[in-house]
C-alpha cells in the first residue's frame, strides 16, 4: 500500500510513501530495499539525486 501526498509549495511533485502489512512478504521486501539505502551511506557513496 502506499500513500501520496501533493506538497503544498510545488504542486508538481508529492511525496509517496510505501508501507506494507508488518510480518507479510511486501514488509520483508520493504526492509530489504531500505537496507540497501543504509549499506550505501555507510560505504561512504555520495547520495544519489
Amino acid at each position: 500500500m502506499y500513500e501520496s501526498l501533493k506538497l503544498t509549495d510545488d504542486t508538481d511533485q508529492s511525496l509517496v510513501v510505501y508501507h506494507a502489512e508488518p510480518g507479510s512478504p511486501s514488509a520483508e521486501a520493504l526492509r530489504l530495499l531500505a537496507s540497501w539505502g543504509t549499506d550505501a551511506t555507510r560505504a561512504g557513496a555520495p547520495p544519489t539525486p
